[in-house]
């Protein structure tokens, strides 16, 4: 995928996502992407998987709208570099859940914003800065309806791609199966991809953000449970 562009990256990015952001160019990972989803489209039962095989899980982004400024509303006006550029930019988090698990981190973070506090892990900070901005996170769901063992290895290949040093995730994550054995560069490849491919969902799905009030607990009702612990 051809996007014509000249950019600069954020210090941290993998070579492969440099190279997409400066050369325009999204490499063409639908075969590993393919092999990905049929191995754990029907996995081998014999083994063990991580959380087993129920198909319940998928992967998502958080997203700073002081940087994405509705995007997808106005990426009409802008080139497809200069709106995976802006996408890229403005991603501070990748995520593996089920059901309610982005709000977690919401949850994480309303307790020190109802007390005023700005603490907590660099994910949790950066929450409080947006609220404290008056603006909402942007939560962008893909990859749904996977065994978690592909959402985990799916997680892990963005995290590449992006660079620990440019989110707030603390660790790389796992692969499972067949790319687990793949050379790191191929895996950062297929993250790239798939970064594009959300980025495509982002844009049809428009940017909705997500304000203390609008999280389970911050008005009325109990907050989600958190079933495992938040990295």
């Amino acid at each position: 995928v051809g996007l014509t562009v000249s950019s600069n990256a954020t210090p941290g990015h993998s070579p492969e996502l440099v190279a997409a952001l400066r050369t325009g160019r999204i490499p063409n990972c639908g075969q590993d992407e393919l092999v990905l989803v049929q191995q754990f489209d029907c996995p081998d039962r014999s083994r063990r998987w991580r959380e087993g095989l129920l198909k319940s899980s998928f992967n998502y982004l958080l997203l700073d709208p002081r940087i994405t400024q509705n995007l997808p509303l106005r990426s009409h006006q802008l080139s497809p570099a200069e709106c995976f550029r802006t996408f890229i930019k403005s991603i501070f988090y990748v995520g593996k859940g089920t059901r309610a698990r982005p709000y977690c981190h919401f949850t994480e973070a309303l307790s020190q914003h109802r007390a005023g506090m700005q603490r907590g892990c660099p994910k949790v900070r950066r929450i409080l800065e947006i609220w404290a901005s008056g603006h909402g996170v942007v939560s962008v769901l893909c990859f749904q309806n996977c065994v978690p063992a592909e959402a985990y290895t799916r997680e892990s290949c963005l995290v590449e791609a992006l660079g620990l040093q440019t989110i707030t995730n603390q660790r790389k994550g796992n692969c499972y199966g067949a790319a687990a054995s793949w050379p790191a560069a191929q895996r950062r490849r297929l993250g790239v991809h798939m970064l594009h491919r959300a980025l495509r969902i982002f844009l049809a799905e428009g940017e909705r953000q997500l304000r203390p009030h609008d999280i389970p607990g911050g008005g009325r009702g109990a907050p989600p449970a958190c079933t495992s612990p938040l990295p």
